[in-house]
């Protein structure tokens, strides 16, 4: 999968969080079933994503301080960490910090690296 693709797949996200009740058109992509997993999960799992970035944060950053659009790619990002095995970390982690750079500056950069990293790390022992 591309970055591109998961850049559509965090616009996707972002969309449904604004407008709960639109429907959301996917449109076609040869990772259709991959993007529709992640953003299906993205809302089932919404709690338990939120304790994860909340436990890989600094003590001093807040999951209700980040901008919405940068939780929800830290989110989708740690969901397919824990739950899409198949695809490597390393993999994950370079793609999101594409979208990432895709609408934020080396900070945020920075911060998504740190925190995704830290997720990883943890996922990888507990295997």
């Amino acid at each position: 999968m591309k970055s591109g693709t998961r850049i559509k797949l965090v616009q996707k996200i972002y969309e449904k969080t604004n407008n709960c009740d639109g429907q959301i058109d996917f449109g076609k992509d040869p990772y259709l079933r991959h993007i529709k997993k992640v953003f299906n999960g993205y809302f089932e799992f919404e709690r338990d994503l939120d304790q994860i970035l909340q436990n890989n944060l600094s003590s001093e950053l807040s999951v209700k301080n980040l901008d919405m659009l940068l939780k929800i790619i830290l989110k989708a990002s740690i969901f397919e960490l824990k739950y899409c095995n198949k695809i490597p970390f390393k993999v994950v982690i370079d793609q999101y910090l594409d979208v990432t750079n895709a609408f934020y500056s080396n900070d945020q950069k920075r911060l998504v690296n740190g925190v995704l990293d830290s997720v990883a790390k943890k996922l990888s022992l507990s295997i």
